[in-house]
């Protein structure tokens, strides 16, 4: 190994906090091999995480951020870390940033894209801040916890659900956000008192009333995953940027409108959040026809390792499928800036 290389590494590895280097702990793991796996994954995770920060998330990622993330996918392809201290700490610190760059005033043109925990992202302009789907439980899982959640919610002007599925709509965030006085909208079919129910079945442009007074030109498209009622939201800043979220987006039939989106909006669209999983990603991404993608719902924990889908299979299907716009696969905890 180069003398350069055997530095850097080890500057990583002694930079790392609460990492085997930063504390006293045994160097032998014979007859334990259980504390020798967990200690690995706190180095890896550690690692990860400085590596996503030196090379940040672009349509073109380096050699060394593609390598991060495939990294990080075999971690959470692991199922011995799903609950680890290790993971926890991970998404914690990422998740972190994320609360502190939201709690300083944005004074930068352009919109930021935030993404979460699994489908989650929360949209800011210097005008306005709108959650979509913000969810940090899985079961009894708290893959987000509820201090930094609420930092998240009260930093948002409005809350959007695509649909019911608890992954997406999150009843202790529709709590946090109704105590703190910011309106939550969601689709017809959701079963709950506190979420403004809406739902266009025309593509009619309609307008979301925020904390503090506010409005925002929306749509909400009328999408569907499998039998459920799944919005669509399309969601226009004072700034005159759009974006639309496209939730758990999945049925064939739908197909027909989705195709010629473009057409249903109101207004051109800038940046498309879309699942990573989602049914004929090329032909939706073609019928909305917007400036740049985000892909979304990579490492959901709760499934089978065979449907947590990895970043690096994001990657494999956005390089396959040679889409026509700038496509961007952020890790849980990144931002991106879009400017015109």
């Amino acid at each position: 190994m180069h003398h350069s290389v055997r530095l850097s590494l080890l500057f990583l590895l002694t930079a790392l906090p609460g990492s085997l280097f930063a504390q006293e702990r045994p160097w032998e793991y014979w007859g334990n091999p259980e504390g020798y796996l967990d200690n690995q994954a706190e180095v890896l995770f550690g690692l990860v995480d400085g590596v996503l920060q030196r090379n940040p998330a672009a349509a073109d990622p380096s050699p060394e951020r593609r390598l991060a993330l495939a990294s990080l996918d075999a971690l959470v392809h692991d199922t011995r870390n799903d609950g680890s201290p290790a993971l926890h700490a991970f998404l914690d610190t990422r998740v972190g940033r994320v609360v502190g760059d939201l709690s300083r005033p944005s004074s930068r043109k352009g919109v930021e894209v935030y993404k979460l925990y699994n489908d989650g992202f929360v949209v800011r302009t210097r005008e306005a801040v709108v959650g979509f789907d913000l969810c940090g439980t899985r079961g009894k899982e708290k893959y987000i916890p509820d201090a930094l959640m609420r930092e998240l919610v009260s930093s948002c002007d409005l809350l959007l659900i695509s649909h019911r599925d608890p992954d997406h709509a999150d009843r202790n965030v529709v709590a946090m956000a109704s105590e703190l006085g910011i309106p939550v909208y969601g689709p017809e079919d959701y079963d709950n008192d506190r979420v403004v129910k809406v739902r266009t079945e025309d593509f009619s442009e309609i307008r979301l009333e925020g904390r503090g007074g506010g409005s925002l030109a929306a749509q909400a498209l009328p999408g569907h995953q499998d039998g459920l009622q799944n919005n669509i939201w399309v969601v226009t800043f004072p700034g005159g940027y759009t974006v639309a979220h496209c939730g758990d987006q999945y049925l064939r039939e739908d197909l027909a409108w989705l195709r010629r989106a473009s057409e249903k909006l109101t207004r051109p669209l800038d940046i498309l959040l879309i699942d990573c999983w989602a049914m004929e990603m090329k032909e939706t991404v073609l019928g909305f026809s917007p400036r740049v993608v985000i892909t979304g719902h990579e490492n959901e924990m709760g499934h089978t390792i065979d449907h947590r889908e990895a970043f690096w299979l994001s990657q494999y299907k956005v390089d396959a499928l040679a889409l026509p716009v700038p496509t961007v696969i952020l890790c849980w905890g990144e931002g991106y800036r879009f400017k015109r």
